[in-house]
């Protein structure tokens, strides 16, 4: 993993009031969701597949550059997007 998406995804744990799992899908596990880290909105489906089987509010972390492709790709699905540092794009209407 690169040092952007560690640093991404420690940052969004302690947003989600969680842990980072370097080795484990979804990479972020929270009180508050969980979060999968990604480089390109070309990923999303392979993040859906890994935060299906997680349960409460589920957020894909990219780039803000991505973001634009990324709320297309996500429009009519309860997944939310979050940016690198932490702020939510897109709301998660999963259940908690």
């Amino acid at each position: 993993m690169s040092n952007s998406h560690d640093r991404a995804a420690k940052l969004i744990a302690r947003k989600l009031r969680g842990k980072y799992n370097r080795a484990g899908s979804p990479d972020v596990k929270g009180r508050y969701g969980s979060a999968e880290v990604k480089s390109t909105a070309e990923e999303i489906p392979e993040a859906l597949r890994q935060l299906s089987g997680s349960k409460g509010p589920a957020y894909i972390a990219l780039p803000k550059r991505e973001h634009n492709q990324a709320v297309r790709r996500l429009a009519g699905l309860k997944t939310g997007l979050i940016d690198y540092q932490g702020k939510v794009r897109k709301p998660s209407t999963r259940k908690k």
